[in-house]
């Protein structure tokens, strides 16, 4: 009996293990979920923003985004993004209300700004990281929304930290269910 107990346990734990590290981390704002995952050298951040609430209310547009506390890179690409973000210019400063312009933080900030973007569910967002140390585990998020009319700024700027947890390589899947496939044979094997 305590083998069969001791096998219970491990594919538990072998189940709940894997489940938390495939899940990714998400802020909700104001009516606005960022949830981020961080994967190989890329980190995404999918925006899911049709119903903002709040002082972003009456937000109907995206004009610029900002991340920094990434620890130290030599480069940063967008390599995915909603419709026309494709355009944005990308700088090291932080972002104010008057757009990318506070002070630098070179190699540590990426600061994306550029004609303004609906706000939609689904808006992802990728950027690709090379060279340094890179730490992607909280960085610091600021987006700037705009109202219908375009140019008045609606809301803060945030300021929160996301949490972002690493996405399971396929390697990691196809280990645990070879070991959950070994303990249903083992299973299996002690019931006859």
């Amino acid at each position: 009996m305590t083998s069969r107990i001791r096998t219970i346990l491990l594919a538990a734990l072998l189940g709940a293990g894997t489940l938390a590290s495939a899940q990714a981390g998400t802020i909700e704002f104001q009516g606005i979920d960022f949830t981020s995952s961080w994967s190989g050298n890329v980190l995404t951040l999918e925006v899911d923003a049709a119903n903002p609430t709040g002082s972003w209310a009456g937000a109907s547009s995206l004009g610029a985004l900002q991340l920094k506390d990434l620890g130290s890179f030599d480069s940063v690409a967008l390599t995915a993004a909603p419709g026309g973000v494709s355009n944005w210019t990308l700088s090291s400063n932080e972002l104010n209300a008057n757009g990318c312009t506070g002070g630098g933080h070179a190699g540590t900030s990426l600061c994306y700004t550029g004609a303004h973007v609906a706000l939609t569910d689904d808006m992802v967002f990728q950027f690709s990281f090379s060279g340094g140390n890179v730490d992607a585990t909280s960085p610091q998020l600021k987006v700037t929304m705009f109202g219908a009319d375009g140019d008045k700024k609606v809301g803060s700027l945030m300021g929160e930290h996301l949490v972002v947890s690493a996405v399971p390589e396929p390697q990691t899947y196809a280990l645990m269910l070879g070991g959950l496939g070994l303990l249903g044979f083992m299973a299996r094997r002690k019931r006859a």
